[in-house]
């Protein structure tokens, strides 16, 4: 029964689960959890305001137009540190992206400098309904990130924004927050750049509302990744 009301919500606003690729594929499921931490999103969803839709939409217009020129859709997220909102949007643009149907979206994080990724944002992301590993590679702590069954996991650690990892061309650049934009002028290999910032919950460690803040930013980041992707949906069906 909850799948069946968890659809019906969902397909008011064209939330249909096939892949761009073969629109007889089915269902991308995700996790359980994560199935049940989504299901209020298509109501949260009309509580964006009007200015950040704007904003959100460049992410969208981008997407569509490499879909379009059968080109894999990237994003590279940008931040001070690497140790919160990065590992968020990069985690939930993933989530998001596969429960759209476009499996072959990459998303990316870089910093100005790499800090180690903070353990409220993983118990977030758990929480949420991710199941995280969390392994030692060379002295760093790298964490693999996985959001449904049978796929490869997103595999987390930070890094430096022109770490060798990340794209060279023909991606979005999203920069979260202050520091990082004003810090930042040129990036390479992009055109396309984008300011979406987010208070970084960090700010707030040892607060009475440090958890609060962290959970709190990691569902608005979830709400506006999906926003993207179904808008994306929307735009390519109807293109």
């Amino acid at each position: 029964m909850f799948m069946i009301r968890l659809v019906i919500g969902f397909s008011a606003l064209l939330w249909t689960h096939t892949s761009e690729e073969d629109s007889t594929k089915s269902f991308n499921r995700l996790y359980p959890i994560l199935n049940e931490y989504i299901r209020e999103f298509p109501r949260e969803l009309r509580n964006i305001p009007e200015e950040r839709r704007y904003r959100l939409n460049e992410i969208v217009y981008f997407l569509a137009e490499q879909y379009t020129g059968n080109n894999n859709g990237q994003v590279l997220f940008i931040t001070t540190n690497e140790a919160t909102v990065g590992q968020m949007a990069s985690a939930w643009s993933k989530a998001a992206a596969y429960y759209f149907g476009f499996r072959n979206f990459q998303a990316y994080t870089g910093g100005l400098k790499p800090e180690k990724i903070t353990e409220n944002t993983i118990i977030s992301l758990e929480k949420a309904g991710f199941i995280v590993y969390k392994s030692t590679t060379g002295g760093m702590d790298q964490y693999r990130i996985k959001y449904s069954y049978n796929l490869d996991p997103l595999v987390s650690f930070p890094k430096k924004l022109d770490h060798s990892r990340n794209p060279s061309a023909n991606y979005m650049a999203v920069v979260l927050d202050k520091n990082a934009d004003m810090n930042i002028n040129d990036i390479r290999g992009t055109y396309n750049r984008l300011f979406l910032d987010y208070e970084d919950p960090a700010g707030y460690q040892g607060a009475f509302v440090e958890t609060a803040k962290y959970d709190e930013t990691c569902r608005r980041i979830a709400i506006e990744m999906f926003y993207v992707f179904s808008q994306l949906k929307k735009r390519l069906e109807n293109s």
